[in-house]
């Protein structure tokens, strides 16, 4: 019997029917968790793209705004940091080796103990602690207690007596051996005797110089015929001044006999030289000994930079004596107020390496600069030295020279880890920019030339730290660039 063609396309049909359901049914833990991730992903990308054209359309509407490394600063935030713009433009740097250092005296000359070479007591003390004295200034008064020098005084005024005698006599017999009635070898005896006692003042003036009296003050030994119980110490290394008249008589110019005055070129040098007191060990009443010291004085006129420069850099160091390179010497402080010295050269190094930090110390003299003189209530001058021992001290070697580099202030780059960055203008904003560093130092970095920054862009030449706080503020406030828009 054969069948009619419409039913067998229908048979066929139920046929593949029944298998593909089947089929379906054997796979369903397959697809079906495909299909439910499917659907579920469907709204939020319809959503998403709902919102594309608005998002796009916010960050053409904010434009540099919206970026997180810009930060606006007003005209009173530029105004309190003292902001400087400065184009970006290619300079030549010389690149230094940087040495840590510190301001000290000159051993030996910088420093002046004063010591008494007589046992006494205190009498008076003339000089403060930071005042400013010149050689020959009073500083003590001592009353002596050993009998040494008062037999050393009394001995001098019986020769001075004598003397007196002898020159008497000598008047009385000169008319006589004139005359004839005294034989002239009378009065030849009288001379000799003369001239011994001038040998022995001499030597007992000397004697008095040794035990630690002044020129003046045997001056006025001669002159007064009395015993000093009162001798003052004087700032050495120049004629001593003599003190205000209390005895109610003329002090003595006179030199006595075997003195000669101070040379005019010493007078003049210690015009020039001014000491400061730096301490004072004794007070009125104290008795001292001989090589007690009195009090310290300090000349800090020229002083030196020691620089401690590592194992390595010993050869740099031998080079820049041998070639007598200039040194820039920069203080700490501020960056807008930090002294800075050009100009100085290294005066000689140290033949052997430190054995704790393993450096090699040199020196390097530097000329001290006065601040101010001033003039205090009680009448006394204090001087203000610029340099001052103990101050710290950066010393810059030149070791290479390079020509065409972008030369920045230090001020004007931060560091964030591994990270280095400037601020660039763009209008009101100022923006963060990621550079490299070639080569720093205390007052400059030099930045790769790779197209971070190009020339002629302005940029922050200072305040790059405070600037990056307030960006990190900014970033940390938790604003969002897109806020007040209602989605």
């Amino acid at each position: 019997m054969r069948l009619p063609k419409r039913l067998l396309t229908l048979g066929a049909f139920a046929v593949l029917t029944g298998l593909a359901a089947g089929a379906t049914t054997a796979t369903r833990d397959r697809w079906l968790p495909l299909l439910n991730a499917k659907l579920s992903a469907a709204p939020a990308e319809a959503e998403h793209d709902d919102h594309a054209g608005h998002d796009h359309g916010a960050e053409e509407g904010h434009g540099a705004e919206g970026n997180q490394n810009n930060v606006p600063l007003s005209e009173q935030a530029r105004a309190n940091l003292g902001l400087k713009l400065g184009p970006v433009e290619l300079t030549n740097y010389t690149k230094n080796l940087v040495i840590p250092g510190v301001v000290v005296e000159q051993p030996g000359h910088s420093e002046r103990r004063i010591t008494t070479s007589l046992a006494g007591v205190v009498v008076k003390v003339h000089a403060f602690p930071g005042q400013a004295v010149k050689p020959g200034d009073p500083l003590l008064d001592i009353r002596p207690t050993g009998e040494l020098l008062t037999t050393a005084q009394a001995e001098l005024l019986k020769t001075l007596q004598d003397i007196e005698l002898v020159d008497a006599e000598l008047r009385r017999l000169t008319p006589l051996v004139d005359g004839g009635s005294v034989p002239a070898r009378t009065k030849i005896e009288r001379e000799y005797e003369r001239k011994r006692l001038d040998s022995r003042k001499l030597v007992q003036i000397q004697e008095l110089l040794v035990r630690g009296l002044t020129p003046y003050q045997v001056t006025e030994m001669v002159e007064h015929k009395t015993l000093l119980r009162d001798f003052t110490i004087h700032v050495p290394g120049g004629a001593p001044k003599p003190p205000s008249n209390e005895e109610g008589h003329d002090h003595p110019s006179i030199v006595p006999t075997g003195f000669v005055g101070v040379p005019e070129q010493v007078e003049s040098a210690a015009a020039d030289t001014v000491f400061t007191v730096e301490n004072i060990d004794i007070f009125p009443g104290k008795l001292v000994q001989p090589g007690d010291e009195l009090c310290d004085l300090g000349l800090h006129t020229e002083l030196y930079l020691e620089g401690r420069a590592f194992e390595r850099d010993s050869r740099l160091i031998t080079l820049a004596v041998q070639q007598q390179l200039p040194l820039t010497a920069l203080f700490e402080g501020e960056s807008d107020t930090a002294e800075l010295r050009e100009g100085l050269h290294i005066r000689y190094v140290e033949n052997s390496l430190d054995a704790a930090t393993r450096t090699l110390r040199f020196f390097v003299p530097l000329k001290n600069e006065v601040i101010r003189d001033a003039e205090a209530d009680n009448g006394v001058i204090y001087r203000s030295w610029r340099f001052k021992p103990g101050q710290k001290v950066r010393l810059l070697l030149p070791v290479q020279k390079l020509t065409d580099q972008i030369v920045l202030p230090a001020e004007a780059v931060v560091s964030e880890g591994p990270d280095v960055y400037v601020f660039r203008a763009n209008g009101e904003l100022l923006e963060r920019v990621p550079v490299v560093v070639e080569h720093r130092d205390p007052r400059f970095v030099v930045l790769r030339s790779d197209g971070s920054v190009f020339m002629g862009d302005e940029i922050a030449m200072n305040q790059a730290y405070q600037i990056n706080l307030a960006l990190k503020k900014q970033q940390g406030s938790g604003v969002d660039p897109h806020a007040g828009h209602n989605h």
